[in-house]
């Protein structure tokens, strides 16, 4: 495991919320090539985000060595027909930190949040192409359950 500290971000930073809002909506870059991040669509990440500092249906965590930002998990418990289930929105570490237990270790506290929020089950979306985070996700304990798919018309 790393040296890293795990916090909840700093909400009082202007700047920090908005490199989280930024790393979340740079996230489909990474299957989509062609996907265009704007400051709008990082405006509204921004306002979700500050939204999980008082609402006890969110939990965000960051993770920090020396200070620096290098990683975040953000969970929402929703009701999916009558159970109580956290569904991940975003789980990132930066790539020079990555394979050292910061991604584990985010969704260990996530998972502790969730069961003190009495829910049943953690759910996230992974791309099928993503087969690192499928691996992942698999070896924490997570089933395949469905496979969404879509044909782009245009």
């Amino acid at each position: 495991m790393s040296a890293a500290e795990y916090t909840q971000p700093n909400y009082g930073d202007p700047a920090e919320l908005h490199r989280l809002a930024e790393i979340h909506e740079s996230a489909p870059l990474n299957w989509d090539p062609e996907y265009v991040v704007t400051e709008e669509r990082i405006q509204i990440w921004v306002r979700k985000l500050e939204k999980t500092k008082t609402d006890p249906q969110y939990c965000y965590l960051v993770a920090r060595i020396a200070g620096e930002l290098v990683g975040t998990h953000w969970l929402e418990v929703i009701d999916e027909d009558g159970r109580s289930v956290a569904h991940i929105t975003s789980l990132w570490v930066h790539n020079d930190f990555r394979r050292q237990g910061i991604a584990t270790r985010l969704k260990q506290l996530g998972e502790e949040w969730a069961l003190g929020q009495g829910v049943e089950a953690v759910k996230t979306q992974v791309f099928f192409a993503n087969t690192r985070m499928i691996a992942f996700n698999q070896s924490l304990g997570f089933e395949a359950g469905h496979v969404e798919m879509e044909k782009r018309l245009k």
